[in-house]
């Protein structure tokens, strides 16, 4: 790669950005997506050497060592080189950047972990494995909401309403697909956050100024797995957790999912698990065997 005639790509991303926002032709959802992946490709050139940050193969390796799914990375390549496009032709890219999208040839079956639904018990004992501080409580949190994990990491002080006893997820720019809603805090919850509930618009949780948390969190979790001695399961299986014990405990469809910030046929076709339990419940409730006897 060539990077002599080129100055920061982080800022060609963020004017990308910035006139992407301005196109009326976009939708709000595509606007959003795009935010999304501006900051896995500006953290991406941020903590990389200069003459690796426009190396598509690379970024795609990275996203993928980090355990996103292949269909993911190749809409995050088409992106970036769409950002890298417009630089170029706005000069502030280099034009001897390649922009090739490499082929992505992954073993499928590290992602499969990402669709493991974790019993409860497990989630605790990852917890209970984990170091107190933000990390853990940021866990916490996603064992409790079935947040995103970007949602999580993007709170802030002010998102705890200790009056209504809510939190306010998805609020900030990137941080959710489906808009802001509002979270009934429980008690003990509420404890955990009422000491950072000071209406700042300072980060809720403190991450070392890492530049990615919600990747470090994924990273966190999986050791926390290994030391709490249970198979590994990922922040998006937490939410698959979550959602599954709320259908399970009888809650109305309309309400999980608003909890949860999905529609309800995403929710049932992605998110909710049936277990052999689920089923041998089912035909126990409906009485089916018992259909005839005596007859």
């Amino acid at each position: 790669m060539v990077y002599e005639a080129m100055s920061d790509p982080r800022e060609a991303i963020r004017r990308w950005l910035v006139q992407s926002e301005k196109r009326p032709d976009l939708a709000s959802s595509t606007k959003r997506s795009y935010a999304r992946i501006a900051a896995h490709v500006d953290a991406w050139c941020a903590s990389c050497p200069p003459a690796e940050a426009t190396d598509l193969a690379a970024y795609a390796r990275h996203r993928l060592d980090a355990d996103v799914g292949p269909r993911t990375v190749r809409l995050e390549l088409r992106v970036f080189a769409s950002m890298l496009r417009w630089g170029q032709e706005h000069g502030l890219v280099s034009r001897d950047v390649a922009l090739r999208l490499p082929r992505l040839r992954a073993d499928s079956s590290p992602f499969r972990c990402n669709h493991r639904t974790p019993a409860a018990r497990e989630v605790h004992a990852a917890i209970a494995a984990m170091p107190p501080g933000d990390w853990r409580l940021a866990v916490q949190l996603l064992a409790r909401t079935g947040a995103r994990a970007g949602e999580i990491v993007a709170l802030r002080r002010a998102d705890v309403d200790r009056r209504a006893r809510v939190l306010w997820l998805g609020t900030h720019r990137g941080a959710s697909k489906t808009g802001a809603r509002a979270f009934p805090l429980g008690a003990s919850t509420l404890a955990l956050l009422v000491d950072r509930a000071d209406g700042t618009d300072a980060p809720l949780l403190e991450f070392d100024g890492i530049g990615a948390p919600h990747q470090a969190l994924a990273t966190r979790l999986r050791e926390a797995c290994r030391l709490g001695g249970v198979p590994r399961f990922t922040p998006h299986g937490i939410r698959r957790m979550v959602v599954t014990r709320l259908l399970r405990s009888g809650v109305e469809l309309a309400t999980a999912a608003s909890i949860t910030g999905h529609t309800i046929q995403v929710m049932l076709r992605y998110y909710r698990e049936v277990s052999d339990e689920d089923r041998r419940h089912a035909t126990r409730r409906a009485g089916l065997d018992t259909i005839g006897d005596g007859a």
